[in-house]
């Protein structure tokens, strides 16, 4: 009795110390994210251009997103990591692909900021953030899971042929269900972002 009470809190302490270890380099690549941004030399430049010439597109209906490449955009990260849970790799694998994303997401925030002002904010969360509600608990759902599961992975590697695996069948619900919930973010940013973004793009660019 003693020892099946001890394996829970071990668990528990595994998986919270899993998603501090992740949500850590999050932060530090969000952190390296807003400094990148912020060194952008000239905000009225090429860059600035470019956005602007994004968001008149799509006030004219020039630009028609494909579900396809907005799809892989939702699932890129989440499938890496859901592949990365499955290899020894993913003890270090996991860490980095964290730090890149968190870097990632703070960047493309932070550089419509830099550019349009507080306003930038707006287009940035529709872009960005609308579906970060749905993709980011996903990616730490499949990230601390896979985290766990590769260093079982490792240990058994490292001749511990007794270490517990994780791969039993609530791991597989969960990724299951982790996929249909990327599955039904992607239809609903391709269907009402580009909405969103043409109701906002002319109190963003007067003219």
């Amino acid at each position: 009795m003693g020892r099946r009470k001890k394996w829970k809190v071990d668990l528990l302490s595994g998986q919270a110390a899993a998603l501090i270890l992740l949500s850590g380099l999050f932060l530090v690549g969000g952190v390296i994210g807003c400094v990148a941004a912020g060194r952008i030399a000239d905000p009225a430049g090429a860059l600035l251009s470019y956005v602007r010439g994004y968001l008149e597109l799509l006030s004219q209906d020039g630009l028609s997103p494909r579900f396809w490449s907005i799809l892989w955009e939702t699932v890129r990260f989440p499938l890496a990591a859901f592949l990365l849970g499955f290899t020894a790799l993913g003890v270090a694998g996991l860490p980095v692909l964290f730090t890149v994303r968190g870097f990632l997401l703070s960047y493309a925030i932070c550089v419509f900021y830099r550019l349009l002002g507080p306003a930038g904010l707006v287009p940035g969360f529709v872009l960005f953030g609308l579906s970060a509600l749905v993709w980011m608990p996903v990616l730490f759902q499949l990230g601390v899971q896979g985290l766990l599961g590769s260093y079982g992975l490792l240990r058994r590697a490292m001749g511990d042929g007794r270490y517990p695996l994780r791969y039993d069948g609530g791991y597989l619900a969960r990724c299951g269900m982790c996929a249909a919930a990327l599955g039904l973010c992607a239809v609903v940013e391709y269907l009402a972002v580009p909405a969103l973004l043409k109701g906002i793009t002319g109190i963003l660019l007067p003219g």
